[in-house]
This record gives C-alpha cells, structure tokens and sequence, in this order.
C-alpha cells in the first residue's frame, strides 16, 4: 500500500489534516463504529465462513492503495485568493483491472470514507460477476457553495492529479458519478483525460456515468433505482418467500417509503410507482412527504425541481423536520437511499418493514443489521441491491472498448425476423393486438439491451447469494443474513483468482 501528497504543507496545515481526518474517523451516530470498521465487521462475519487461511483474507481486506493529495483554485468571491481542495482516490483490490468506483463530491468526505467505499466496490463487483477491482474517489467540497467554473476547475484539477499519477485510464481506474457528482463532471473527466492521451483508442472508457455524446450509454441514469426495484421485484415474486413474511406474492399494491430523492430514491420510487406500488411517503433531509393513498411520483419530481424541496406538495401531507418518524412509517419497503449509517441500533426496532432494500452505501450498521436478521426483517444489502449502475457502468465501458453502439448491428435483422414471425402469425389466422404486434417485431434498443443485462444479472446474483445462504445453513445449521451471504460470495470468488494467479 502506498500512500501519496501532491504539494508540502505547512505545520498548520498537517495539524488541521490531522484534526479533519481524526474528527471524521469517528462514526455520525454515538455508540456505532465508522463506516470502514463497518465493512470490516462484516468481511470478519463472512470470512468465518469460508475456508481461506487468514494470510489470504488479510492480503484482500486492506486497501491495495491510496491517493490523497490537495490543489488550489481561484475564490468565488475574490480571484486574487486562492482556495485548498482536498482530495481522494483509493484502489482497494487489483486482482482484476481496472478498478472501479465514483467520485463523491461533499464536504463529509474523508479517507476512512473513501476507503470503505472501496473496499465495498471490490465486493460488490465480484458478486454481481463485473470484472472490475474496487475503486473510489471523493473532493472535499460542497458543490453547492461553487460556481460552474469553480466545478469544472476543480473536475479537471482532480483528473490532472490522477493522469500524473497514472490513477485513471481504461485499463486501469475508471471513475463514475457519486454524491454531488454527474454526467456533466464525467464529460469534463473524460475532455481532460482526451486532452492529455489523445492517442488512446478506447479513451472514452476512461470513465462512465458521461452524457450520452461523450460516450455513454442509454439507461445508465436510471440504473441504480432500477436494480433497486428488480431487487425488491425478486423478493416479492417468490410466492413462498413473500408468504413467510406475511405479503402477496408482487409489487402491485405494496406500501413503499423511500428515503432520499435524489437520482436513486427518485428513480427507485418511478419504477415501483410505474409498477403498482403504493408510494406512500419520502423522506428527505428536511422532513418527508405522506400519502395514505401513494404518491404521484412524477409530480412530485416537477415540484421538486421548480421548488427544490418536496415539502409543500399539495398531492400529500408535509411533515418538516421529521426525518427519522419517516424511516418509521407503517410498511412493506423501506428503501434508505440517502447516506450511510440511517438505520442504526437507535432506531432498528422501530423500523415496521418486511423488507429493506439498501439502494444508499452502508444505510444499515452491522448492530442494526443483526436487530433485523433477528425480527426476520428481509435486507437486500447494498453490495448486492444498489449495484445496478456499476453493472450498467460495465456495459457502458464495454460500448467504449468497442467503439459501438449496443443493437446497432442488430436491432434492423431482428425487426425483420420480428415482422415476418408477424406476418407468419396473421397468415394462419392467428389475431394479435396492436401491441403484440409491436412488442414481436421491435428490435432491442440500446437501453432495452442495458436493462435487460442489469435484469438479469440482479435475478442471477440473487440465486447465488441464496444457495450460499442455504449451504451455510446445512453445514453450520445457522442463518446466516443475505449480507453475510453476499460477503461470503464475493470473497470466494476474489480469493480464487487472488489464489490462481500465483505470485510474480
């Protein structure tokens, strides 16, 4: 591991480094461990699990490297000051490349964060069978308090850093959107790295999460929220499984409550809402929203966006200030799609759903992930329930690799085929809707293929982490929570290529 700073530092300056990292080292809530100590806990919990010797399990729980250093821009107010930016990327594991992960974009960032959340992609990569080691960068910054320029300055600033240091590239870092952070940043990511390797072929792919015309894929937006959604869909359609706790089998009519409405709250609560559920309540960071009948989701994203707040929307009752009372709310899905550590041994008692699905990094803390494990309270973990946009992120990587659009080379063939199955159909006096028609002889779009192989891989993931569940249950007679099962499931599979590769 190594660890690396771009300019020298005052005295002062390291003292207030020091103090910044130590007070953010310490969790947000009393009593509980940091967010790093958190994905430690249950890599411990999983590992007892499997049968690698501890010299193995060591080499893969520590971060393989990480980059920290500081640059300055220009002050808003006065451009004859100069203002520090702080800033972060670690690489937890190369035992595949490139590694992968966002860059988080707030104040609140720190290396124990960064670090974390690395670690996390590593594992959340090799369950879901996405060929990437676990990346992830943040900029200690508001971007709120930041002018346009300011944000660009610092985003080509940030990929400057990682060029000198040979931290990002195709072949091995790939950044993606995170909190504060989008397609727009990804754009100004991408030019800058074109900028400096303008003989890199598959350049574009140096990041993902880009607008469409700089090399991104369509779907990628919704992803995150849609995996969420096909996570919880998976739950639900198992007859026996929806049974045990105690709900029909399907989403149509389910009470859903979701924290956060940003890209994956918003996106999550679109696709439960497009699909039967009843959207009863969102919670944001200044109260929560509630509707006994479920919530117009696509007006409340208008009111949103013309008033910055969901507070006041006349489809629902408003609630100021009540964040917590909202994660509480009588009902079948809770979805904490804010930040980390939300639902903690404070409150894990009085959380009323039947099933939890982290569509947020670290939501749960492992206190209260044992308090529901124990009320038989079903967890999709986020390694597992939010990884819809690093599995679209992939696919998106792959369009650059190949310099092709998804369908393009087929989607006309199979139109054709489509139709003449169409036509064979009417021939033999077989009716069919307009709709069946259309549905026959359409060709796959770009975003059909995308959120086809996001279908399909949540549904596969699913399968795997249960039959490790089940296997744990037959050899040790304990059950084991799906998190520990998803761990279990990652670190095998790190640890057989970690294993198979040898030593060099």
């Amino acid at each position: 591991m190594f660890r690396l700073a771009s300019q020298a530092l005052s005295a002062s300056s390291v003292a207030h480094s020091a103090l910044f990292n130590a007070t953010r080292m310490v969790s947000g809530v009393a009593s509980e461990p940091s967010f790093s100590k958190m994905v430690d806990i249950y890599f411990d919990q999983a590992s007892k699990h499997t049968s690698w010797s501890p010299s193995v399990l060591d080499s893969m729980k520590e971060c393989d490297s990480v980059l920290s250093f500081k640059f300055t821009i220009e002050d808003a107010v006065d451009p004859t000051k100069k203002k520090l930016i702080h800033a972060y990327r670690a690489h937890h594991s190369h035992h595949r490349l490139p590694c992968k992960g966002g860059i988080r974009y707030s104040t609140m960032v720190n290396e124990d964060e960064v670090r974390a959340l690395a670690s996390l992609m590593t594992w959340k990569c090799a369950l879901m069978d996405v060929p990437f080691g676990g990346g992830k960068g943040g900029i200690v910054v508001d971007p709120k308090d930041c002018t346009e320029h300011q944000l660009e300055k610092i985003t080509r600033s940030y990929t400057v850093e990682l060029i000198k240091r040979n931290f990002i590239g195709p072949g091995i870092d790939v950044p993606a959107p995170d909190f504060g952070s989008g397609a727009r940043e990804m754009a100004w990511i991408v030019d800058t790295f074109r900028q400096f390797k303008p003989d890199e072929v598959a350049g574009q792919g140096a990041v993902t999460g880009k607008p469409l015309e700089q090399g991104g894929i369509s779907g990628r937006t919704e992803a995150t929220g849609l995996g969420v959604y096909f996570g919880v869909r998976e739950v639900l359609n198992d007859v026996e499984w929806a049974a045990s706790l105690g709900l029909t089998p399907g989403v149509a009519g389910k009470r859903v409550v979701v924290q956060g409405f940003g890209n994956v709250g918003a996106n999550s609560a679109e696709f439960f809402y497009q699909n039967g559920s009843k959207v009863i309540a969102i919670v944001e960071h200044d109260g929560y929203v509630f509707s006994e009948n479920g919530l117009n989701i696509p007006a409340l994203r208008a009111y949103q966006a013309t008033n910055k707040t969901i507070l006041g929307f006349a489809g629902a009752t408003s609630f100021k200030g009540q964040t917590k009372a909202g994660l509480e709310l009588e009902c079948d899905v809770l979805i904490p799609a804010a930040l980390e550590q939300q639902l903690t041994t404070e409150n894990a008692r009085n959380i009323k759903a039947k099933i939890i699905g982290e569509g947020a990094n670290g939501p749960t803390t492992p206190g209260a992930d044992d308090i529901f494990n124990e009320r038989g309270i079903v967890v999709l973990p986020d390694l597992y329930c939010n990884a819809g946009g690093v599995i679209v992120s992939y696919f998106e990587w792959l369009k650059n690799l190949a310099n092709v659009r998804f369908g393009r080379m087929n989607r006309r063939f199979d139109e054709r085929r489509g139709q003449q199955i169409v036509d064979a159909l009417k021939s033999a006096n077989i009716p069919l809707t307009p709709e069946q028609t259309s549905n026959i002889a359409r060709g796959a779009s770009e975003k059909d293929l995308a959120w086809s192989g996001l279908e399909d891989s949540m549904i596969d993931a699913l399968k795997q982490i249960r039959k490790t569940q089940a296997e744990v249950l037959a050899k040790t007679g304990k059950k084991i929570s799906l998190r520990v099962a998803a761990f279990v499931c990652s670190i095998n599979k790190v640890a057989k290529v970690v294993e198979g590769r040898g030593n060099f």
